[in-house]
């Protein structure tokens, strides 16, 4: 009985630890920029990861206002390495929700940003606001 008891508990050790370790997410942080018009960018700060996680990286961003009835195109682009742009996900307005998986294993050095853009055909400045976290 007493080799079942310390088997449950050092099991349940274990997965606590490894949980622990795959695991690497942040606070969300708040962001309120200006896009250029006519295919303008703007950038968010970087965000570091604050743990290593064993699990590919993911950047959680929520759209609360995209100015006018415009939309932009988001994508998340690491602070290093090869390839450290994400994929565009277009047309993104407000309220929306959305998760970037980046492709690369987490690594605790891993930073992150947001790249805002417009249209080619967007004459204006476009007010954004949100929030986003990495994981």
């Amino acid at each position: 009985m007493k080799k079942i008891k310390t088997l449950v508990i050092g099991s349940a050790f274990g997965l606590l630890l490894t949980g622990g370790l795959a695991q690497a997410s942040t606070t969300y942080q708040n962001y309120s920029l200006t896009v250029g018009a006519f295919n303008g960018s703007a950038y968010t700060s970087y965000q570091k990861l604050t743990g290593y996680a064993t699990v590919e990286e993911t950047i959680n961003f929520h759209s609360d206002s995209v100015g006018g009835d415009y939309t932009v195109d988001v994508r998340g682009q690491r602070n290093s390495g090869k390839d450290p742009n994400t994929k565009w996900i277009r047309n993104v307005g407000d309220n929306e929700s959305h998760t970037i998986t980046t492709g690369v294993l987490a690594e605790s050095s891993s930073s992150y940003r947001l790249q805002f853009s417009n249209d080619l055909t967007t004459p204006v400045k476009v007010a954004v606001k949100g929030k986003f976290r990495t994981n």
